[in-house]
């Protein structure tokens, strides 16, 4: 039996946004993870605002809180705010993980210290928030925007120029140990890793369901799940 993951958008995505996040994901889940990507009913359109995490995160536990084990072995809220996770644990009963606090104590073990790199200020702000409430906020060194749309995001010139600026200010100017990226699906160039100079680069939904798969390939799971 592979092992089923349910990944939950946090926006109500379009069909090509969809489409690449399940990519994204099937190409880094093994032969025996079957990834499912949800979009979200009634989610905001870009995770801009607090308002707009807390919109998302209530449309995430109403679409999220009716799944069962027989449809499903695991849950990953696809958004670094993580949000509805222990909501959507105690409702579900399911194993859930939300890619940012899964990631947090991973950096912790090759790192003293890492920066965040977000799409936007009030990205860099709500997730350093997050960052500190989890108990890493002394290991932060920095916050980096990318000043850019969510539709600028999603073009490849665009995004891979901007990135590779703000890799190199945390390689030069911040000497962090590591770098937290403010989105789980980021698609990282051999250009981007170069300017980040060997600094270990976090993509949380990536890194968490990695994770996710070695804890269930181990034996590391919960009896009744």
């Amino acid at each position: 039996m592979p092992f089923r993951v349910t990944l939950i958008s946090p926006l109500e995505a379009s069909a090509a946004d969809l489409e690449r996040r399940q990519q994204r994901y099937g190409a880094v889940a093994g032969p025996d993870t079957a990834v499912t990507v949800q979009n979200l009913a009634g989610g905001p359109a870009a995770l801009n605002s607090g308002g707009d995490v807390l919109t998302s995160a209530a449309a995430i536990f109403q679409q999220g809180s009716t799944l069962t084990r027989a449809e499903t072995d695991a849950l990953l809220v696809d958004c670094v705010f993580d949000p509805a996770v222990d909501e959507l644990a105690e409702a579900t009963g399911l194993p859930t993980f939300g890619p940012t606090r899964t990631t947090l104590p991973l950096i912790n073990l090759v790192a003293d210290s890492f920066s965040i790199i977000a799409r936007s200020r009030r990205q860099c702000t709500l997730l350093a928030e997050l960052v500190t409430r989890a108990g890493y906020g002394h290991a932060l060194r920095a916050t980096h925007a990318l000043d850019i749309s969510y539709a600028e995001a999603k073009q490849a010139n665009i995004f891979s120029r901007v990135m590779a600026d703000r890799l190199q200010t945390v390689a030069t100017e911040d000497h962090a140990g590591a770098v937290l990226f403010g989105s789980t699906t980021m698609a990282l160039t051999a250009a981007m890793r170069a300017a980040a100079n060997h600094i270990p680069l976090f993509m949380p939904g990536m890194v968490t369901l990695r994770l996710m798969e070695q804890l269930w390939q181990d034996g590391l799971w919960p009896a009744d799940a």
